[in-house]
């Protein structure tokens, strides 16, 4: 019996595809070379699709990893919600969803749509 294996060098964003987070909390992206035997020469981050510029009076910053990189927004905001992506120069990119939540009701509403999604019944914990 003959198999193959996918041994192509790609990304994966911890946590993907979707990441929810508290308005004013710190966003940390991990991504992680999978497959590589060798570290990026460099790995871009975009935010719906723009290049992210590292402000770090704005707290944003990116931490250079063995195999990977890890994006760090710190104080998100709404703003900072949508798509991220890691492009590693070495590797077949990776995309994950985040979503920057104000207070108790947009919390209790991704929760009950993700319950909803799980499980197929529509159950809200925050009644």
């Amino acid at each position: 019996m003959f198999s193959l294996c996918d041994t192509e060098a790609r990304a994966e964003i911890i946590g993907a595809p979707d990441l929810h987070l508290k308005s004013g909390s710190t966003l940390r992206l991990s991504c992680v070379l999978r497959q590589s035997t060798e570290p990026p020469v460099y790995v871009f981050w975009y935010h719906d699709d723009r290049m992210i510029n590292y402000d770090r009076e704005r707290g944003v910053s990116v931490e250079a990893e063995r195999f990977g990189s890890a994006l760090v927004v710190r104080e998100a905001r709404r703003v900072d919600s949508g798509n991220y992506t890691c492009v590693p120069s070495n590797a077949r990119p990776a995309s994950v969803n985040v979503h920057v939540l104000n207070g108790k009701t947009n919390l209790s509403s991704a929760l009950s749509t993700r319950l909803d999604l799980l499980s197929g019944a529509r159950w809200n914990p925050f009644c």
